[in-house]
């Protein structure tokens, strides 16, 4: 049975809903341009937002609900069709995908109905919400400029050969493993990504031939970051040592930090504040219904 974290009028929310909210509002971020790091460290804040969020979009439903919002068989089955098209264009691999999330293709087209119905309700929400003006968006700029810096970062790959045992021998072993293995890639008998997948001890190296992303400063372990910033495009690394094991690194692209201006990020500022005034008007119709709402906490 599932965790359930909170009621509202007496109809439970399941963790399952507070976790969505939660990946939808790190999903935000990330498009936003905020860094990893200050992500994970603002973790605590987020899952707290993500909850009345969840309780929200409960309240919100309810409201759609009740005010008997629309949502026609055409609509519905437009978005099935997109759902389809995800997949290849492929109903069935759709349909075993919406099975093993334990739903039905019925009750997953009222997944659907319910979320189009929130949707027609915040566009009424926020049909009366003004664009940014220009002076909000420079105002905004000038005093958020460091938080639209962007940071060093690098596009790496890595190969793992972590001992078999504490002991000198086992870490000879590995280390004379992975040297082999470089020597392969560095004489051009072999692909760093060949190589990653077929010998790699790092779940990166069997399912994307070594590749770590992009990552910037405090993401890795110092020595390992130390190497990877430092490294010249292209080349494979001396092996080095980590608490993790043994590794090898080649950088395949690099990203120097920038202060945009704020003709560079004029569009996103103006989005993000336009997305903000919305957010704002939603906060304020949903704090209405949920002062006259029945809510439990725990």
């Amino acid at each position: 049975m599932a965790a359930v974290v909170a009621t509202v009028n007496g109809e439970p929310i399941p963790q399952e809903a507070v976790d969505f909210e939660l990946q939808r509002l790190i999903h935000f971020y990330q498009q936003q341009g905020l860094p990893e790091h200050q992500i994970r460290e603002q973790l605590d804040t987020l899952r707290a937002r993500a909850l009345d969020q969840a309780i929200g979009t409960k309240l919100l439903i309810d409201e759609a609900k009740r005010l008997q919002i629309p949502v026609s068989g055409e609509e519905l089955d437009a978005q099935f069709e997109t759902y389809i098209g995800q997949f290849g264009g492929d109903r069935d691999k759709l349909v075993k995908a919406i099975e093993a999330q334990g739903l039905t293709v019925e009750g997953f087209k009222q997944e659907l109905r319910q979320g189009a119905m929130i949707n027609k309700l915040i566009e009424q929400i926020c049909a009366a919400v003004p664009q940014p003006t220009e002076e909000e968006i420079k105002a905004h700029y000038e005093a958020h400029q460091a938080e639209y810096q962007t940071q060093d970062r690098v596009l790496a790959q890595h190969i793992l050969v972590k001992p078999n045992g504490a002991d000198e021998a086992a870490k000879a072993e590995a280390k004379a493993k992975l040297a082999a293995i470089r020597e392969r890639i560095v004489s051009g008998q072999s692909t760093f990504a060949d190589e990653a997948k077929a010998h790699s001890d790092c779940p990166s190296g069997k399912s994307n031939g070594g590749s770590l992303g992009w990552f910037g400063r405090g993401m890795m372990v110092k020595p390992f970051e130390d190497v990877a910033f430092n490294l010249a495009l292209n080349t494979v690394s001396d092996i080095l040592e980590t608490q993790f094991g043994y590794h090898i690194i080649v950088k395949t692209n690099e990203e120097k930090g920038h202060q945009p201006t704020l003709d560079e990020i004029h569009d996103r500022v103006r989005e993000f504040l336009f997305h903000a005034k919305r957010g704002q008007a939603v906060a304020d119709h949903v704090a209405e219904l949920r002062a006259k709402a029945d809510i439990k906490i725990g």
